[in-house]
């Protein structure tokens, strides 16, 4: 449903001739609004704030305000605590209301921010962080709109910045792109918006249980910082196009986390940056005909997990001699492994990888099988020989003494591999998001 506001701080432009203006009842106790800066960075911050301030001064004493408290769970909020931080371009109170209308949304009119002049309703939090406890700031949150489906890539393209220390936010309305020089909510290339692509995109599933039509994922926004270091974080909401329907932003546990180099990142058009985002963990193991592959998603902890196809081929060492090597498909097979974690791949074998498998695996006996039997041929020979005129039997001593010979040598080459490994798994891992693949190959035991 749609609230038009007429306060101190202009009146409401219509909206479209299709929304009908209906008054809403008051928020149940899920949400408190509030326009105290600290109780609101207290709600969202797992470190406490020393300070904070909000940019535009709404008249929240009618009952609508851009900006409240969580209280209870709603949306996979709060992730930590029992308070979460909402920062909308509307009014807060109507967050954990029934999504039974067309749009739901509050028009403050408020427009000429320093955003752009076809921005309006701009709401910015500024939370002052006490000194870094680790190298990686990281928050939790989920992008909420009343705008999606309807007005995705309409010119409407409501969104979300995060920025450390210093805000600098602006709007080219006619290419629809947002500015924001060191936004970390989504990192490099996908900024959080109605438009937006890739993992930061919106569903109407990930909006269950609110008044919005879609939502993103609940994500994770992270960004490096010297551990003992003070910053401030600064959180900017806002209305494109029109002042009309509402979006929203659920924050909470704002953290320091340690991170290892090149974790601390947030998601982007692509969070795998041009590669698979995984590693081979090490031997995949055989349990029937199913080849389990350990595979490591070295992604941060967040929603956003690896998926992967890997596709197996078996080298055969033989003797190690290059001309003795054969590779043969062996096995194949899909899954997404969680961020920070490592999982397993279980792919499904091919009759002739196991063929090869087992036939390099047997060879060593072979090799010793077949010595023995020519072994046993050069006795024999030798014992007929015996009772033979040296003429006759010269031939035959001959022929014993090459067989003894040709046996000695099959001993020598099992003998050297059963000292080798068996050979080599290649391991080709795709991520099926982006393309990128690698392969890793690991040697086998014997």
């Amino acid at each position: 449903m749609l609230k038009i506001h007429q306060g101190r701080l202009g009146l409401a432009i219509a909206g479209a001739a299709t929304l009908s203006l209906i008054t809403t009842s008051a928020a149940t106790a899920a949400v408190a609004p509030s326009e105290d800066p600290v109780a609101l960075g207290n709600a969202m911050s797992a470190v406490g704030v020393t300070g904070a301030a909000l940019t535009i001064d709404y008249d929240c004493t009618a009952g609508p305000c851009p900006t409240g408290i969580g209280d209870s769970a709603l949306a996979g909020f709060p992730t930590a605590g029992g308070t979460f931080g909402i920062i909308t371009s509307g009014d807060a109170n109507l967050a954990d209301d029934a999504n039974t209308e067309g749009g739901s949304g509050e028009s403050w009119s408020q427009t000429g921010t320093p955003i752009a002049g076809d921005v309006w309703d701009q709401q910015v939090l500024r939370v002052d962080l006490p000194a870094a406890t680790g190298n990686c700031l990281a928050f939790d949150f989920r992008f909420l709109s009343e705008e999606y489906p309807e007005f995705v890539e309409s010119g409407y393209n409501d969104a979300f910045v995060a920025q450390l220390d210093t805000w600098n936010v602006s709007v080219d309305p006619a290419a629809q792109k947002v500015n924001a020089p060191g936004d970390f909510a989504a990192g490099a290339g996908d900024t959080i918006s109605v438009d937006a692509a890739g993992p930061s995109s919106m569903s109407a599933a990930e909006a269950a249980g609110t008044t919005y039509d879609g939502a993103t994922l609940r994500l994770v926004a992270r960004t490096p910082v010297a551990p003992g270091s003070a910053h401030a974080l600064y959180l900017t909401m806002f209305d494109q196009g029109d002042s009309i329907l509402d979006s929203a932003v659920f924050v909470d546990n704002i953290r320091f986390e340690n991170q290892a180099a090149g974790q601390c990142k947030s998601l982007a058009l692509d969070p795998f940056e041009a590669t698979t985002g995984a590693s081979v963990a090490g031997v995949p193991t055989l349990s029937g005909t199913t080849l389990n592959i350990p595979v490591t998603c070295n992604l941060p902890q967040g929603p956003i997990g690896c998926p992967l196809t890997a596709s197996v081929s078996f080298v055969n060492w033989g003797d190690t001699l290059p001309a003795r090597k054969a590779t043969t498909p062996f096995a194949s097979g899909s899954a997404t492994i969680p961020a920070a974690t490592t999982g397993t791949i279980a792919a499904a074998t091919t009759p002739e990888g196991i063929k090869a498998l087992t036939a390099a695996k047997l060879l060593p006996k072979k090799l010793k099988k077949k010595a023995k039997k020519l072994l046993k041929k050069a006795k024999k020979l030798k014992a007929k020989a015996a009772t033979l005129s040296p003429a006759k039997a010269a031939p035959l001593l001959k022929k014993a003494a090459k067989l003894i010979k040709k046996a000695k040598k099959l001993k020598k080459r099992a003998r050297k591999l059963l000292k080798q490994p068996l050979g080599t798994f290649s391991v080709r891992l795709t991520n099926s998001s982006n393309g990128a693949t690698a392969v890793t190959n690991v040697t086998l035991p014997r």
